[in-house]
């Protein structure tokens, strides 16, 4: 069952939300799983940061993992067109090599170890402690210095957040929650350009080699990868309803009763 958040939710269709998130938590308790999962997934920019650590915040004992952890940024993506190559080998030195190459194997799923990221999930499943390695998105590289341990034990809710969460079967299975983060195309460029402004360096070269990027590689990859996934969601968060005029969460009573789920959740465990 699918539920859009939405201003024009009626009481009928937010009573069944409801009751789909309660049945779902009660469901976890009663088979004794020791963690859930919730995943969080939408278009880059799309939001699905602010929303992870909206939830990450708000519950106690929640721990964030990222999709950006499984990431391989040596792969040699093949699924760049030939006429393209320019993109990342052109010697820009204001708008890096290294930035460019990161920006275009983002927009494939196979630039992600998702075989590593189920199996990940499958030992916090099991209550193992468990690794889980920092990329820094601004260096566009691994910081082992950042590197964090989570004890599924200590933190019973696992944040799962990714772009391609929902088109992986094996990993739709074992989120016990799935919310997708919608946006508008303009919104999510106007977010990503704000987000690249510092490496472009009003570099008029730069700013061109970005808007193709963007054209030849996020649009298509939003369009194949990302957006068809999204009637997976058990919640669909619109960005007009989530977010005010100060781009901070709007409390809602559906998220609300999530986190106190969830919360709740966290509580048994102790």
């Amino acid at each position: 069952m699918n539920f859009y958040l939405n201003n024009s939710l009626t009481p009928s269709i937010r009573r069944k939300s409801f009751d789909l998130i309660e049945k779902t938590v009660s469901n976890i308790k009663l088979k004794g799983h020791k963690v859930i999962f919730l995943g969080i997934s939408g278009g880059p920019a799309s939001g699905t940061t602010k929303i992870s650590n909206y939830f990450n915040t708000r519950i106690e004992r929640s721990q964030i993992i990222k999709e950006l952890s499984f990431f391989k940024p040596d792969i040699k993506q093949p699924n760049i067109k030939k006429e393209d190559e320019y993109l990342i080998n052109d010697n820009n030195n204001i708008y890096t090599q290294k930035r460019r190459k990161y920006l275009i194997d983002i927009c494939f799923p196979d630039s992600f170890d998702y075989d590593k990221f189920y199996e990940t999930l499958k030992k916090l499943s099991e209550g193992q402690k468990t690794k889980i390695e920092f990329f820094d998105e601004e260096k566009c590289e691994y910081v082992p210095d950042k590197d964090i341990i989570v004890d599924p034990i200590k933190t019973p809710v696992i944040i799962v957040e990714g772009y391609y969460l929902f088109k992986d079967k094996r990993l739709v299975e074992m989120l016990n929650l799935k919310i997708y983060k919608d946006a508008e195309d303009d919104v999510r460029l106007s977010r990503l350009i704000e987000k690249e402004e510092k490496y472009l360096n009003k570099d008029k070269e730069a700013y061109k080699m970005f808007f193709e990027i963007y054209a030849k590689y996020f649009k298509i990859s939003f369009k194949e990868n990302i957006n068809p996934y999204k009637t997976v969601a058990s919640l669909q968060l619109p960005d007009y309803k989530t977010l005010n005029e100060n781009n901070e969460i709007e409390e809602d009573e559906t998220l609300e009763f999530l986190i106190k789920n969830l919360t709740y959740f966290t509580k048994r465990k102790n």
